[in-house]
C-alpha cells in the first residue's frame, strides 16, 4: 500500500472523531436519525443515541477499511477481480502480484478515507438539522455526496482504465 492511503485513512478517522467531539455539546435531546430520500426527517432519537451511532459508524468503517487494506497482500489470488490478461501478466512474477497487492490496498485506504469523511459531512449536516425549526438534510450533506460519488466513479474509472493495465499493454 502507498504510504499517503493509509495515513489517509486514519486521518479520516481522527477527523471524524474530532467532528463528533464538536457537534456532541450542541446537540439538543431530540435529534433526527433518518431521512427520507427528500431531506426530510422520518426518524428521530435521543443526543445519546445519536452519539453512538455516529461514532460506532466511524469507527466501524475505520476498522472495516483498515483491516481489508491490511489483508490486501493476504487475498488468495483467485478472488481478486481482474481481466483474464490483466491478471495474467500481474500474477506473472511475485514483484507484480506484489505490487498489485499493494495497490489494491492503497484503494481501498483511498475509498475508505472518502466514505468517512462523507459520514463526516453527514454527521455535521444532522447536527445542523437537529438545531433547526424545520430540520432536514442541507446543502453540506448533497454536496459532500455529489463530490463522493464524482470521487468514487473516477476512481473506478481510473482503475479500469489506466491503473491495473499491464505495462505492456
Amino acid at each position: 500500500m502507498r504510504k499517503p492511503a493509509v495515513p489517509a485513512l486514519i486521518a479520516a478517522g481522527l477527523l471524524h472523531a474530532l467532528v463528533l467531539a464538536t457537534v456532541a455539546p450542541g446537540l439538543p435531546e431530540r435529534v433526527p436519525m433518518h431521512f427520507g430520500g427528500n431531506g426530510a426527517v422520518d426518524d428521530w432519537g435521543s443526543r445519546r443515541e445519536a452519539l453512538w451511532t455516529f461514532g460506532l459508524i466511524g469507527a466501524g468503517l475505520l476498522a472495516l477499511f483498515l483491516l481489508l487494506a491490511l489483508c490486501a497482500p493476504r487475498i488468495p489470488v483467485q478472488f481478486i477481480n481482474l481481466p483474464a490478461a490483466s491478471k495474467e501478466w500481474w500474477t506473472a512474477t511475485p514483484e507484480r502480484e506484489a505490487e498489485l497487492r499493494r495497490r489494491i490496498g492503497a484503494d481501498l485506504g483511498w475509498i475508505g478515507a472518502a466514505t468517512i469523511l462523507l459520514i463526516s459531512a453527514t454527521t455535521l449536516d444532522t447536527a445542523h438539522a437537529a438545531q433547526q425549526e424545520d430540520p432536514g438534510l442541507g446543502w453540506l450533506f448533497f454536496t459532500s455526496l455529489a463530490v463522493y460519488l464524482v470521487f468514487v466513479a473516477g476512481w473506478c474509472i481510473y482503475t479500469l482504465t489506466a491503473r491495473y493495465r499491464p505495462d505492456d499493454a
